[in-house]
This record gives structure tokens, C-alpha cells and sequence, in this order.
């Protein structure tokens, strides 16, 4: 009787201790999605500039303007947000009050030159961030998202280049790039504002050597990385594409691309992208 009550003893010591010790496992676990599969969209992404024209006397983001980029964020219900020309750090904790909490992991870069932050908010996780500095005081912003299946990371990167100056563009890709290639990481998403514009109007190019410069800019990103909306026509309210989504991977795949035209409020004049990624079969 006694042996019987020692093996029951044991049997109870041993099944208490399979599940503390698988439990404590699940909780050293990053906290990741579970519903990503090779079947489906693994990763969706807004990119947006949500400034006013160059020319104003601030063309950051506008506080009364925050309720509605929260709407369009809202409605398109993507994982990860990747917003240009935010003014202040206050304006995305209005942001995140705006969208419930819907996105609890939020990162923010500037650099030393500008007085503009590039933010990113995700529903995911990050398993670091870094901010990449550049030689001409413009930081982008990256993060590593875990994905499931097979806790694959996929690194975005939120990017802002200088608007007036395309040798300065040309610097700042030069040093994402580079920053890249020494990463190490095999899918990267470059997203963001690049300003390149690849067909000037020719009469307001005579006298610079901005198409030179935006061409190398485009070309240089190209030797590693995928452009992901090539026919999705321009993404500002000028008829000009200076918006970008570009990959960099041998696992993932654009699954869809577009521009969310319609969602201008104010003096905007940048669409939001709209980007899903699946991972290739």
C-alpha cells in the first residue's frame, strides 16, 4: 500500500513539474503572433508622410490632424505603421491613445539636422531597434519583428530623405545601404519618403544634377533590394511617385501593393502605402 501511494506521490510530483516548467518555457517565449502561416499574409504595412506642403511655415504633422490619420490607420488595420514628419514625441502618445493601444511597440528617430522624427508603432513585438544615423543628420528608424512560423525575422526600416537636396538623398541612401549590407539581415523592408524623383520635369532640372543623383540614389538601393509599387502610380498629390517600398529577401514576397488615395486631409500631400508580404512557397 504504501509503494502504491509513493508511485501515486511521484506520478503527481512529475506531472506538477512537466507543467510548471512548460509553462514558464511559453513565458520565456517572445510574445509573437500565432495566426502568420506560409498560406497567408504574413506581415501588412502602412507607410505615410502625413506633412503639409514644403512650403509652409511648418510642414510637420498638425496636431488637429491626428484623429484622422488614426481613422485611416484604423481602417486599414496593418501590423506595422511607419510614419514620416512627426513633430513631436507628444504626438505619438495622442497616436496611441487615438488607436486604443492598438499598437503598444513604438520606436522614434531623428537625427541631429532636422526637426522631424520618423516613427514606427507595430502590434508586433520588436526583438531590437536601432536607429541609423547618417552623414547628413537624418536617422531611419529599424526594427526586428519575430514572425511566425519558424520565428523568421523580418527588419523594417522607416526612412525619411531630404526633400530640397538630392546630393544629401544620395548620402543618406548611401548610408542606409551600407548600414544594411553590414547588418547582416536577409529580409529587410526599406519604407518611407525617399524623395526620389526619377522623371523631373525637365525644365526644372536643366541647371542641377538632381536626376543624376536621384538615378544613382535608385540604382544603388536596386543593386540589393526590390522596388515593391512600380505601377502604382505616384503616391503625392503633385503627380509624382517619391514614396517607397523596397524589399530585400529570398523568403518574402509582395503579396499586394497600393496607394491609398482619398485619405489627404488639410495641406497633406503624401498617400499612405499600403504593402502586404507573404512568404514565398
Amino acid at each position: 500500500m504504501r509503494s502504491k501511494l509513493s508511485l501515486i506521490g511521484l506520478f503527481l510530483v512529475f506531472s506538477y513539474g512537466s507543467w510548471h516548467f512548460g509553462r514558464l518555457r511559453s513565458q520565456d517565449r517572445p510574445n509573437l503572433r500565432s495566426d502568420y502561416s506560409p498560406q497567408t499574409s504574413c506581415l501588412s504595412l502602412i507607410s505615410w508622410n502625413i506633412g503639409y506642403f514644403d512650403y509652409e511655415a511648418d510642414s510637420r504633422a498638425q496636431d488637429h490632424d491626428l484623429e484622422h490619420i488614426a481613422s485611416v490607420i484604423t481602417e486599414a488595420s496593418t501590423d506595422v505603421v511607419a510614419l514620416q514628419e512627426i513633430a513631436t514625441p507628444e504626438q505619438v502618445g495622442t497616436l496611441h491613445e487615438l488607436l486604443h493601444g492598438q499598437y503598444p511597440y513604438q520606436t522614434l528617430a531623428r537625427g541631429f539636422r532636422t526637426d522631424r522624427f520618423v516613427v514606427i508603432l507595430s502590434s508586433i513585438p520588436f526583438q531590437n531597434e536601432t536607429h541609423i544615423a547618417t552623414s547628413v543628420g537624418r536617422d531611419a528608424a529599424a526594427v526586428a519583428l519575430a514572425l511566425l512560423p519558424g520565428y523568421r525575422e523580418v527588419t523594417v526600416v522607416n526612412c525619411h530623405a531630404d526633400a530640397f537636396n538630392s546630393r544629401r538623398r544620395r548620402y543618406f541612401v548611401t548610408d542606409v545601404i551600407d548600414w544594411h549590407r553590414s547588418s547582416g539581415r536577409s529580409n529587410v523592408i526599406l519604407a518611407g519618403d525617399f524623395n526620389l524623383d526619377l522623371t523631373p520635369v525637365e525644365s526644372s532640372d536643366l541647371f542641377t544634377d538632381d536626376k543624376k543623383n536621384d538615378s544613382e540614389s535608385y540604382s544603388l538601393i536596386l543593386e540589393n533590394f526590390r522596388d515593391s509599387g512600380t505601377s502604382a502610380g505616384p503616391t503625392s498629390s503633385f503627380d509624382r511617385r517619391i514614396d517607397y517600398v523596397f524589399l530585400s529577401s529570398q523568403e518574402l514576397e509582395v503579396t499586394e501593393f497600393r496607394v491609398l488615395r482619398g485619405k489627404l486631409v488639410g495641406k497633406m500631400d503624401h498617400h499612405p502605402l499600403l504593402v502586404r508580404f507573404g512568404w514565398k512557397r
